[in-house]
């Protein structure tokens, strides 16, 4: 039996990009529509790409998830999304059940780990898995071909290559990378001092985040060496806040 297809859509990052795709559509009542619009178009080209057998739309639940506990600050610094947009979602999320696709969400938990969950179960019955997504905290979940990202709008293709070509780093390593660099979109500390570069040439050396830990007199230069010291709590408690359960 040949390999099948799960897709599973990051379904609130790709309303997201689409409303912000599109000029903002209005119908003749004056309701926003950019949205709406975006999302019928893309079912429709996932009906012409035939690439899936299944097809799953992850949701984030309502109210905090377990990552709150870890660490309070985390998502409290984001903007509310705009009106316009707030306006479409429910009816989007309500297509996506009268059309009869399936979707998934649990209170506590995020779309992504949604998405994670779905990649790990869809791996062992042996399927293909394709995200479509434009979050960088989904790269930890790419592996070689067989879980790739798809970005809803260009349509390109992410795998093992584009992580390596765009973060210098492995989708293994993606975890411990994040951990170093933090995310400010979600207020994710990292360690402060330690951007991209760093995190790179460190995880090229050391492979990962517990081993430089465990080999931190041999970190140079010593600048370097003193950030890592100061920030280890950051640093692991970063790396629990962008693990997907």
């Amino acid at each position: 039996m040949s390999q099948q297809t799960v897709t599973i859509i990051d379904t609130f990052g790709f309303f997201f990009r689409s409303f912000y795709a599109l000029p903002p559509l209005k119908n003749k009542q004056g309701f926003p529509t950019g949205l709406l619009t975006g999302f019928i178009n893309f079912i429709a080209s996932l009906h012409k790409d035939h690439s899936s057998d299944y097809l799953i739309f992850a949701l984030d639940a309502k109210g905090p998830s377990f990552r709150a506990e870890i660490d309070p600050n985390y998502k409290a610094n984001r903007s509310p999304a705009p009106e316009e947009l707030i306006m479409q979602l429910p009816i989007a999320i309500e297509w996506i059940d009268k059309m009869g696709y399936k979707s998934l969400s649990l209170s506590g938990y995020e779309a992504d780990d949604m998405i994670a969950s779905v990649v790990r179960h869809a791996r062992a019955q042996g399927h293909i898995v394709r995200v479509v997504s434009h979050d960088k905290d989904l790269y930890q979940l790419i592996e070689d071909d067989v879980v790739v990202l798809v970005d809803a709008i260009s349509k390109k293709v992410m795998n093992e290559r584009h992580c390596d070509e765009k973060y210098g780093v492995h989708p293994r390593q993606f975890i411990d990378y994040q951990a170093l660099i933090g995310d400010t979109a979600d207020n994710v500390p990292g360690v402060k001092g330690i951007g991209k570069v760093t995190a790179q040439k460190l995880l090229t050396q050391f492979g990962t985040l517990d081993e430089m830990y465990r080999r931190l007199d041999e970190v140079t230069p010593p600048r370097i060496r003193g950030l890592l010291e100061t920030y280890r709590d950051d640093a692991f408690r970063s790396r629990e806040l962008v693990s997907l359960r």
